[in-house]
């Protein structure tokens, strides 16, 4: 073991040998010494485990909102979708479970990876934990309008469709309007943050950080044309599926190989 306050040294080590080649590896397990000072290599571990943790729930986060969002959404499309959506009770209370899903997993990636981010740029750390919290509770706040919705058409024999059409549309309208800013502009914003921040502290490959700066670009777009107007399905399709496929990519890097290197 080499001696502490030397240049390059380290304190302590975990000795492992390679299954393969049968070499014997030393991993720095403590401070170890610097021209400088010390080092601690600790968080390179801690971000590893991050990295994959985060990875899972990105993969998480897109298949549910791709799922969720179709199973709520297909129902409450037809102008008589107050009279008609009590019919998919269980269609509709299963996406919105999987919306609540995806909410949870926003506000996860975002906490998760604020320790790292902030070892870069702490204002800009903070900026994406908070874009990321208030896209989830606005995602939150769109689930629960589907349950509302949905409660809505199931007493509407009681009260009369004439008096509960008012509401209706106006829960419906809260929900589009929750899902595309906490969905689309939020998230194009945060994904402009994130990989800004990959891109300038080289925690993933520079293509990687790119593709999401440009991903994140189309989708706040998206969300902008949609605030100001309707947005056919393939223009949408073309705006949204580069961030769906970025973030299915950043998952699986994350969890196979994590950041590129220690922050």
């Amino acid at each position: 073991m080499k001696t502490a306050r030397t240049p390059g040294a380290y304190a302590s080590a975990i000795t492992h040998v390679g299954r393969r080649s049968g070499r014997v590896y030393q991993t720095p397990a403590g401070p170890f010494a610097t021209d400088d000072g010390f080092l601690s290599p600790s968080p390179m571990f801690a971000d590893k485990t991050t990295a994959r943790i985060v990875g899972v729930l990105f993969f998480i986060g897109t298949v549910t909102a791709i799922v969720g969002g179709a199973l709520v959404e297909d129902p409450l499309k037809p102008s008589n979708a107050l009279v008609t959506v009590a019919g998919s009770e269980g269609r509709v209370v299963t996406g919105v479970l999987l919306e609540l899903v995806l909410a949870a997993s926003v506000a996860g990636i975002g906490a998760l990876l604020f320790p790292v981010l902030r070892r870069r740029n702490e204002g800009l750390a903070m900026g994406y934990v908070c874009t990321r919290i208030l896209e989830s509770v606005l995602l939150l706040a769109a689930s629960v309008s589907g349950l509302v919705f949905l409660n809505l058409s199931q007493d509407h024999s009681r009260a009369g469709v004439d008096g509960l059409a008012p509401l209706g549309n106006a829960v419906l309208a809260g929900r589009d309007r929750s899902s595309v800013v906490g969905g689309l502009v939020l998230l194009g914003v945060s994904t402009l943050i994130l990989n800004s921040l990959l891109l300038t502290a080289k925690l993933v490959p520079s293509w990687l950080a790119r593709w999401g700066l440009i991903a994140g670009a189309l989708v706040l777009a998206c969300g902008a044309l949609q605030l100001y107007g309707h947005v056919d399905a393939v223009l949408q399709a073309v705006l949204v599926g580069p961030v769906a496929v970025y973030e299915m990519v950043l998952a699986v890097r994350l969890i196979s190989r994590g950041f590129d290197e220690p922050v």
